[in-house]
């Protein structure tokens, strides 16, 4: 199972350069979507590196005004900046905690998703390893398979081998049982002859005397 090839920062640079010239949001999702591969945790220190590179954009200089209208200005916007500071300050406060709680929210969304990735990448290792003893034990299978197939051609030639030798058995038993006949009636044939030419010994005897 091939593995994703690893994003870097050149390239997370390009891209969300990229969306932000197409007018497109430049957020972490959008930005796995447009490369199409790598982490979330990846693109997030990227994402962060990049957004630091950005020129800072230089404020408006407006012309020179009449000094009236310089002073009256300066007092109302005396009087509005110590008025903002003080909500300012509150507001600071107030959003000083949510960022700080969103922080940790961040964090620990950024540490749970590291989690998952992780998991992900050993249950891709853990994936790969059991097609290895698939494949390994699927190639043990079709040894044995072929030890089997040849195991059984070799008793089917015993079997025909056993079977020839039966054959052979019977026939020299039967040609055993009639040789025994053939020694019996030569025996007896002998038998015969002996008592045969014993009678002719006895009255050739008697003959001389």
């Amino acid at each position: 199972m091939a593995r994703n090839i690893p994003i870097d920062r050149d390239e997370v640079i390009e891209t969300a350069n990229r969306l932000e010239a197409e007018g497109k949001e430049v957020t972490a999702l959008a930005m796995l979507s447009a490369l199409g591969r790598g982490s979330l945790t990846t693109i997030y220190k990227h994402l962060d590196a990049w957004r630091e590179t950005k020129p800072v954009r230089s404020p408006v200089v407006q012309a020179d005004q009449p000094e009236p209208v310089k002073t009256a200005f300066a007092t109302a916007w005396r009087v509005a900046a110590e008025e903002a500071a003080r909500e300012t300050t509150v507001i600071r406060e107030k959003a000083a905690e949510e960022v700080k709680g969103a922080l940790r929210q961040f964090h620990g969304a950024l540490e749970a998703l590291a989690k998952v990735e992780a998991d992900r990448d050993a249950d891709a290792e853990a994936m790969e390893g059991l097609h290895r003893i698939i494949a390994e034990q699927k190639a043990q299978i079709g040894k044995l398979e072929s030890e089997v197939a040849a195991a059984n051609a070799r008793a089917e030639e015993l079997r025909d081998q056993l079977k020839s030798l039966q054959a052979d058995r019977d026939t020299a038993i039967k040609a055993a049982a009639e040789h025994k006949g053939e020694l019996t009636a030569l025996k007896d044939q002998n038998k015969q002859l002996l008592a045969k030419i014993g009678m002719e010994d006895k009255g050739q005897k008697k003959q001389r005397t």
